[in-house]
């Protein structure tokens, strides 16, 4: 098997040494039949559990382990990790999820094998994800588990995390913009449907209905998604970074026109529901019955992605 056909585990890591031994232990679990490398980045943690964690024994050399002196933000972390990486594929996974190890769910195959057979065999797959499930404090599937298009990308539709793509693209595309703060992953996903954009590439984007990502829900303020941010301030970042392929999508408009109509039309948690359904109605029964989605709101609790 081609030495580069592998994929590279980008994990940066902040004051999670409580939540990254799971992770850890859910990748050995996976019977991955293609070579990979898990890339630790230690973002500045400073509390003891965190960096006493990284002398235990499952820290061995599947591990590369870089520590950066100062915290400097998940995606800065994220660009040191792709910095480090050997594999031509990539997979970006926060410290405190981790993946799936139900023997029913792995028996068609591991999610970063499928997804680096689809992306090696077909060009125009910009990227793969998966659905997500939560655990912790909620359960069930997240609200974005379900197939997205480079058209839904540009009209604000959510962008997992855990996607695998290819190395080359993200070169292409610059990296994880390190001035983004919240909505990164959106922003990562333009990023990269722009660089290929640019190239003359198509964007296929394959979602596998399968629950191998596991998103942990849990109320710490330090999760970047309850940081308090301006979204059009990180939406005209995205726009002003990756401006071609916006334009495609909303040609003869200024990019204050741009920025204003996306946010005004981003879709809402109801809008996501009934995408859910055209993938798999029972499905987003069962969410709409777990969320208590009642009338012309929503009943759910807070923060449930």
């Amino acid at each position: 098997m081609d030495r580069k056909k592998g994929v590279s585990i980008i994990i940066p890591c902040y004051n999670a040494g409580h939540y990254l031994l799971e992770l850890v232990i859910s990748i050995y679990n996976q019977p991955l039949l293609h070579p990979y490398e898990i890339i630790v980045v230690d973002d500045g943690s400073d509390d003891k559990e965190t960096i006493l964690l990284f002398q235990h024994p499952y820290f061995d050399e599947r591990i590369k382990f870089i520590r950066v002196g100062q915290n400097s933000g998940a995606q800065r972390a994220r660009n040191i990790g792709l910095e480090a990486a050997t594999f031509d594929y990539i997979f970006t996974i926060d410290a405190d999820d981790k993946l799936n190890t139900d023997p029913q769910i792995l028996k068609g195959g591991t999610y970063i094998d499928r997804a680096i057979g689809i992306l090696s065999s077909d060009d125009d797959v910009s990227f793969v994800h998966s659905q997500s499930l939560m655990f912790g404090e909620f359960s069930g599937p997240t609200i974005s588990s379900h197939t997205i298009t480079e058209n839904l990308v540009m009209h604000k539709h959510h962008v997992p995390i855990g996607i695998v793509y290819r190395k080359s693209d993200a070169r292409s595309a610059g990296f994880y913009c390190e001035c983004i703060k919240k909505w990164q992953d959106w922003s990562f996903g333009v990023a990269l449907l722009n660089a290929r954009y640019k190239l003359g590439k198509k964007n296929k984007i394959i979602f596998l209905d399968v629950p191998y990502y596991l998103y942990r829900v849990h109320r710490s303020l330090s999760r970047i998604s309850q940081v308090q941010l301006d979204e059009k301030i990180m939406t005209t970042i995205t726009l002003k970074k990756y401006p071609e392929i916006f334009h495609k999508y909303y040609s003869g408009m200024s990019d204050g026109e741009i920025v204003n109509h996306v946010l005004r039309n981003k879709p809402s948690k109801l809008t996501d529901l009934l995408y859910v359904a055209s993938d798999n109605l029972p499905r987003a029964l069962e969410m709409a019955e777990r969320r208590h989605f009642v009338g012309r709101g929503l009943g759910e609790p807070a923060g449930i992605p």
